[in-house]
């Protein structure tokens, strides 16, 4: 039984170095995927974009004024890097993994003859993102090209921050201001998606600089509660359109 044991131990301990022997050697093998991936399109593409935008919200209003709930879209902030695949000389498909940043300011206001139900809130996200891309590059010796396709993104930071009015439970006391510092999945949804279209100009490859510039359309990219009880909520569309800076490391 002892021997048995032993062997058991000793079979156990072979097979984690083996486990790990093959776990490393699988991680060196895509390590040097990624260094040949570097060496084979970085150099002619850009190292990274960063990315300035606006982001302008399809938001539907049904109070009656005075009162209003409105949702505004302020700058955006992105980073990323693109993987081009090459297909034909002309055509290529680019992966592109990054970083964004968004901030909305949502505000309410309802004036009823015994109460006031105010809100003005502050929402910011972090997210990470994918964009599958499709390029085709123009006829002739120009270099601009146009492009399109789909992005998906997770929203893994989200923040809401501002007052609301909150009845009071006494007579003397009718309402008062709540300060909100809260998680914002209420406003951002946890997983986005949507569809994009761009255009870089005639900017050769081997230039430090390229803009481009991208418009993209996001179904629900955010939410507002709707008027109703219980509290039901409101998808919101949005359109974003950002300017691109491209820098290719020599």
């Amino acid at each position: 039984m002892i021997g048995l044991k032993i062997s058991n131990k000793k079979t156990n301990f072979i097979g984690l170095q083996t486990y790990s022997l093959l776990s490393m050697k699988s991680l060196v093998i895509i390590f040097l995927l990624l260094a040949l991936t570097f060496y084979g399109f970085g150099q002619i593409s850009p190292a990274f974009k960063t990315g300035f935008g606006y982001m302008y919200v399809f938001d539907e209003d049904p109070s009656i004024s005075p009162d209003y709930h409105t949702v505004t879209g302020y700058p955006t902030f992105s980073v990323e890097k693109p993987f081009p695949i090459e297909i034909r000389l002309k055509k290529r498909l680019s992966i592109n993994p990054g970083l964004a940043y968004y901030y909305f300011k949502e505000e309410r206001e309802i004036n009823k003859s015994d109460y006031n139900n105010d809100s003005k809130y502050s929402h910011q996200s972090v997210n990470g993102y994918v964009k599958v891309l499709y390029q085709a590059k123009f006829r002739g010796k120009t270099e601009a090209f146009i492009y399109g396709g789909g992005i998906g993104g997770l929203n893994f930071y989200t923040k809401a921050k501002g007052t609301k009015s909150v009845y009071g439970l006494s007579v003397e006391i009718p309402e008062y201001n709540v300060i909100v510092n809260e998680n914002g999945s209420d406003f951002f949804p946890l997983f986005y998606y949507g569809v994009l279209a761009g255009l870089q100009p005639n900017a050769r490859k081997y230039n430090f600089i390229k803009p481009s510039i991208e418009i993209a359309y996001y179904p629900g990219f955010v939410s507002k509660p709707k008027e109703t009880s219980p509290i039901s909520y409101n998808n919101i569309n949005t359109v974003q359109i950002t300017l691109f800076l491209g820098f290719r490391i020599k």
